[in-house]
């Protein structure tokens, strides 16, 4: 651990004990209110299953990567860049006594949303809704990973991120989903819509550094370093990375019958986001969008194979039209396996381009 711990503090809120450490004090009041809020209306609402939560608050969670993913490797599904994410929900599917919390406020910070209580509440509320939304399209969800093949002659750096994008909106994307929807229906829709329109005020933003990313592939091509099509292909995939998970965001609001506000983060979003990107990037999104409206709770470990793989075929289809010839292969995760893990800067770039919030475990 990169500092020692500074700050500890035990609270109980209903019937649940809550232990906060931090290895710094400076605003954690405001961080602690809305955790015990949020776990008061969980617990309100009366399917709470924890009887006890730890919050750790830590600057970095590099120090704490292996441990983190080693702990979730039987339980909660957690992404290659979990260093980057702002929060993520440790805990044990067959148990659900228990669950820890681990806040990146560095990773806060830079977003913007360490001084935001409103945002913090969204993040506190999905990262909650992961064990409340279990179900056995989850489970089956868990089960699976996917293998890249790039068979295109493309920058080493694309493989890597492709693999997590596939990752993220094809295999796990049911637990995002039905955190997200469970999230919204306890009542912390405005939490999650505000905490969403911040991230594409944010998306909109660096989208103004696009421009740069293209005079670099053109300069790229007159030199002869790339073809046209490769040239094609890194931007798409770029476009793809940063914006693509908002579907993950809009269709949970959608299916808890929350149009209007799934309206207005897809019109800011359009408008913008994608009108400026690939046109491709924005019939992904429309097509995953409706790929998760129809996604079921109830799917068996075959049923899921198969809508994994027609997830896969949607991405692959889209990459094949810039002549970006990927395979994707969906194999059985195994305690211990080796995922793919991106180097810390592409990572980086995922993460800072798009959707924060999702993936516990969610994160």
């Amino acid at each position: 651990m990169a500092n020692a711990i500074e700050h500890f503090s035990r609270h109980r809120v209903e019937d649940t004990i809550v232990q906060v450490m931090a290895d710094m004090q400076h605003g954690l009041e405001r961080l602690i209110g809305e955790e015990l809020s949020v776990i008061r209306h969980y617990a309100r609402l009366g399917n709470w299953p924890h009887k006890r939560v730890n919050i750790f608050v830590l600057e970095d969670l590099r120090p704490l990567v292996s441990q983190i993913k080693g702990a979730a490797a039987l339980s909660s599904v957690i992404a290659n860049d979990v260093d980057l994410r702002p929060m993520v929900n440790i805990y044990d599917a067959a148990d659900f006594s228990e669950c820890s919390v681990f806040v990146n406020r560095s990773a806060l910070e830079q977003g913007g949303l360490w001084h935001d209580d409103i945002a913090l509440r969204g993040l506190l509320a999905h990262e909650h809704a992961h064990p409340l939304a279990e179900n056995k399209t989850v489970r089956a969800a868990r089960a699976l990973s996917v293998e890249v093949e790039v068979e295109s002659r493309i920058p080493s750096s694309i493989a890597p991120v492709l693999h997590l994008l596939a990752d993220r909106l094809c295999v796990h994307a049911p637990q995002e989903v039905f955190a997200n929807e469970l999230a919204v229906r306890a009542g912390f829709g405005h939490a999650l819509f505000h905490l969403d329109r911040r991230i594409v005020d944010k998306a909109r933003a660096g989208v103004s550094g696009r421009s740069s990313l293209v005079q670099s592939l053109e300069r790229q091509v007159l030199e002869r370093k790339l073809s046209v099509d490769q040239a094609a292909a890194v931007l798409l995939v770029g476009d793809l990375q940063g914006h693509l998970a908002f579907a993950l965001e809009t269709a949970p609001f959608l299916r808890a019958q929350r149009r209007s506000q799934a309206d207005a983060i897809e019109g800011a979003l359009i408008e913008g986001v994608l009108c400026h990107l690939d046109p491709a990037a924005r019939r992904l999104y429309e097509k995953y969008r409706d790929f998760y409206l129809v996604l079921r709770t109830d799917l068996s470990a075959a049923a899921m194979r198969r809508w994994s793989a027609k997830a896969l075929d949607i991405l692959a289809d889209a990459l094949r039209e810039v002549h970006l010839q990927v395979r994707f292969a969906l194999v059985r995760s195994r305690p211990g396996r080796k995922r793919q893990r991106p180097p810390r800067a592409e990572r980086r770039a995922v993460v800072n381009g798009g959707v924060e919030h999702e993936e516990g475990g969610r994160m």
